[in-house]
């Protein structure tokens, strides 16, 4: 297994219970939006999202958070966890990284 199913429970029920929640998007994920065709979509690594929901997808998918993109036309996407940027305000910010650092290691081990 790659999530602790502890782990992901107690994380998933602090962010649902805090949002929407303001994060930045990862390097990665802007070339990836860019690869699949939203070119036209203007983001950057300074662009203001909303995680608007969480959801876990399996031990192969984790937790994964719908967006909102501040200043975009109204476009849904769903991202894993580990592709975002969260502010250092964010009070469950050690846990989210916790769970980035493990959940990435981990599957770094599996390929």
């Amino acid at each position: 297994m790659i999530d602790n199913s502890k782990q992901v429970a107690a994380l998933m029920l602090k962010l649902k219970t805090h949002l929407p929640i303001p994060a930045k998007p990862t390097d990665i994920l802007i070339r990836q939006l860019r690869e699949q065709g939203t070119k036209s979509l203007n983001i950057s690594p300074d662009s203001q999202i909303e995680v608007t929901d969480v959801m876990y997808m399996g031990d192969e998918g984790g937790i994964c958070c719908a967006l909102k993109i501040t200043n975009q036309e109204e476009v849904a996407f769903v991202v894993s966890i580990t592709h975002l940027r969260f502010l250092k305000t964010n009070p469950f910010l050690q846990n989210i990284r916790a769970y980035q650092t493990l959940r990435i290691k981990k599957l770094a081990k599996r390929h």
